[in-house]
């Protein structure tokens, strides 16, 4: 098998398993929830995404003969339902489990209690893998054989009112996954903020093209109003009067170009998701600080493969996607030699891998001990219609 091959040559290869797509207007308060869907606890109800695609691609190859206990890492564990398909699958696996959030991280221990002490928990974040790794006494610097990556908040974030991560369920605007560790809620954010600030901050991190307005509306009814925004059902509102007027087309504006003689502005088409949708998602990323975790944590998780270690990624959206993509394809990138170039590589089946070479002009290539890595897979995997339609938060 090529998988083999390139494995006893030392090469380390990369997958990325990447989600693309919004949630319908049903669904969209709640389509944050698939970006870790990673519970198998029937009490939650919860289905992991892409769970034996993943699971099959972070396991590697299962066949060969172990000559000792083979480490692996799940950066962001959430109730450990892909972790306990790999524990289930391979059973010499010694698995870390990585996640931000205690109440959460809880969770996860009571759901894997029953395979002891082959899984280590430990709280923070996979950007601090190294330190991670050394505290519970795996492998650092390059010996671990698979890590994976469920990007975004968890499932269980959203279902909560009291975590206010969900315009579906009133309750205070905090939206932190690590409660614990202090930092400033999205209440902080909202009262706290200038204009130009909550514009950049929606626009940058929810994509929301009426960033503008919304900002506005914000820091007028703190101003105007007094208001103080404690709760989701502030921001909601706030939200919703300002996506009202826009809905009908702006009374200033439309009046304007009728008075010049143009055409008053039609009705803006229905929204597929609720208006405060990409505001909320904006917030919730900017105070976890998710996309500089993305970056720094990727390049972290990289330094820590093994050769012929894979580190697998789950995103949802295209905010998270891109960096992943941009590093993955630079590391990809180096790790090709000459003769490769001429290979046919579009193959999204083919599985490369990397050799060892020093290249310390290179700053990527510092940054992961001058490894050098091969995307297994040149194109992203999606759900299934079936499993979209089985587990609707995969959507």
């Amino acid at each position: 098998m090529i998988l083999k091959t390139l494995l006893r040559q030392g090469r380390v290869p990369l997958i990325s398993v990447r989600i693309h797509g919004w949630a319908s207007a049903v669904s969209a308060p709640s389509f944050a929830a698939s970006f870790s869907s990673n519970s198998s606890s029937s009490s939650h109800g919860h289905v992991p995404v892409l769970l034996h695609e993943a699971v099959a691609l972070w396991a590697g190859d299962t066949s060969r003969t172990s000559s000792g206990d083979r480490w692996f890492v799940d950066g962001t564990v959430g109730f450990g339902g892909h972790s306990r398909a790999l524990l289930t699958r391979c059973d010499d696996a010694r698995l870390l489990c990585v996640d931000r959030d205690a109440e959460v991280l809880a969770m996860a221990k009571a759901n894997l209690r029953e395979f002891g002490d082959r899984v280590v928990f430990q709280q923070g974040s996979y950007v601090d893998v190294a330190r991670h790794l050394a505290a519970a006494g795996f492998p650092t610097g390059g010996g671990v054989h698979g890590v994976l990556v469920d990007l975004g908040a968890n499932s269980f974030h959203f279902d909560q009112a009291q975590r206010g991560f969900s315009l579906q369920h009133d309750g205070p605007l905090d939206m932190r996954f690590d409660q614990r560790g202090g930092g400033a809620t999205a209440a902080d954010v909202l009262n706290t903020h200038s204009e130009v600030q909550l514009t950049k901050i929606f626009r940058d991190f929810g994509e929301e093209r009426l960033a503008k307005e919304f900002a506005k509306a914000v820091v007028r009814d703190r101003d105007e109003k007094q208001l103080v925004f404690r709760s989701t059902r502030d921001l909601k509102e706030c939200i919703e009067r300002i996506a009202r007027k826009w809905q009908r087309g702006t009374p200033s504006k439309g009046g304007a170009r009728a008075k010049a003689g143009g055409t008053a502005p039609q009705p803006k088409p229905k929204a597929t998701m609720h208006p405060a949708t990409r505001c909320f998602q904006a917030l919730r990323i900017y105070v976890n600080e998710e996309l500089q975790h993305v970056e720094d944590g990727v390049r972290a998780l990289a330094n820590e493969l093994a050769p012929g270690g894979r580190l697998v990624t789950i995103a949802f959206h295209s905010l998270e996607d891109r960096p992943i993509k941009t590093l993955f394809r630079k590391l990809d990138n180096q790790g090709r030699s000459d003769d490769d170039d001429n290979d046919d590589d579009d193959d999204s089946e083919g599985l490369f891998g990397l050799q060892t070479e020093d290249d310390s002009d290179d700053e990527e290539r510092q940054l992961t001990h001058a490894k050098r890595f091969r995307l297994t897979k040149r194109k992203a995997l999606k759900p299934t219609a079936e499993e979209m339609a089985r587990n609707p938060r995969s959507r």
